[in-house]
C-alpha cells in the first residue's frame, strides 16, 4: 500500500518518524508531501535539504515539497488541497498532523489531509507533536495527545534512538528543538511511546480543546482567522 504523509513544515515529519519505520517495516510505499516553504526564518532550499537527508536515514527518498507561506497555510488551503491532489500518487492511507492547536499550519494541514483522504475514500489518521493544552502560558508539550479516541503504540528502543538522533540534523532549527527536545526524549525513548488516532471531520467543529490555543498566544494567531480562512474545506 502507498502511505502518504502530509506535513506543513520541514521537520513535522518527527512526529510522525515512527509511524513512517512502522510503515516501511511492514513493506508499504511512503511519500512525504511538505505544504509549506519553510522559508519562516532561513531560506527554502536549507530546509528541504534537512528534511531530505532527515527522511534518507528513515528509508524515504519519495518526497515532494510545495510552495505555500510557511505560518499562512490556513490562508491557502483550497490551493494546498489542489497541489497536493496532484502530487499524492495513488494513496491508500493518510497520516498527518493532529488536530491539536499548537501552530496554525499544523491544524491546516490536518484540515487538507482529510479532505483529500475524504475524496480518496481512505483513512486519514493523524500523530500529535505539539500543542499548549493544560499547560502555562510559554509552555508546550510535545507528542502528546489532546481528547480522546488514541491508541497508544509501544516502541522499541531503537526506534526511539533513530528518531531522537535525527534532530541534529535541522541545524536551522537548533532554538526550537532545543525546547522540543526534553519532551521529546521523554516519550521516545524513556516511556516509549507514540499515539495515533483516525481524524474525524466532526472534531473540526470546534477548538482542539478549551482556552487558548498555542497558536494564538504565542504566534497572535487567532482561532476566528484559522476558521474563517479554512472555511470552504469543510
Amino acid at each position: 500500500m502507498n502511505i502518504l504523509f502530509v506535513l506543513a513544515h520541514q521537520d513535522d515529519e518527527v512526529a510522525a518518524a515512527t509511524r513512517i519505520l512502522l510503515a516501511l517495516r511492514e513493506g508499504h510505499r511512503v511519500r512525504c508531501v511538505f505544504l509549506t516553504d519553510g522559508a519562516f526564518r532561513v531560506p527554502s532550499s536549507v530546509r528541504n535539504d534537512e528534511s531530505q537527508r532527515a527522511l534518507k536515514r528513515l528509508g524515504v527518498t519519495d518526497v515532494i515539497f510545495g510552495s505555500f507561506p510557511d505560518g499562512n497555510l490556513p490562508e491557502h488551503a483550497n490551493e494546498a488541497l489542489a497541489f497536493l491532489e496532484s502530487s499524492a500518487g495513488d494513496a491508500g492511507e493518510v497520516c498527518t498532523l493532529a488536530w491539536e492547536g499548537g501552530h496554525q499550519d499544523h491544524d491546516a494541514a490536518h484540515v487538507i489531509a482529510l479532505r483529500f483522504a475524504q475524496r480518496r475514500g481512505v483513512r486519514c489518521l493523524e500523530v500529535p507533536l505539539y500543542n499548549g493544552h493544560q499547560s502555562p502560558r510559554s509552555l508546550f508539550r510535545v507528542m502528546h495527545p489532546v481528547g480522546d479516541g488514541w491508541t497508544r503504540r509501544r516502541i522499541s528502543l531503537r526506534e526511539g534512538l533513530r528518531v531522537i538522533a535525527l534532530l541534529p540534523v535541522y541545524r536551522s532549527q537548533r532554538r526550537t528543538w532545543l525546547g522540543l527536545l526534553p519532551e521529546s526524549l521523554l516519550n521516545l525513548v524513556i516511556l516509549r511511546r507514540e499515539y495515533v488516532r483516525e481524524a474525524d471531520s466532526k472534531r473540526l467543529d470546534t477548538k482542539p480543546h478549551d482556552g487558548l490555543l498555542f497558536y494564538e498566544r504565542r504566534f497572535g494567531y487567532p482561532w476566528e482567522r484559522f476558521t474563517r480562512a479554512i472555511a470552504t474545506m469543510r
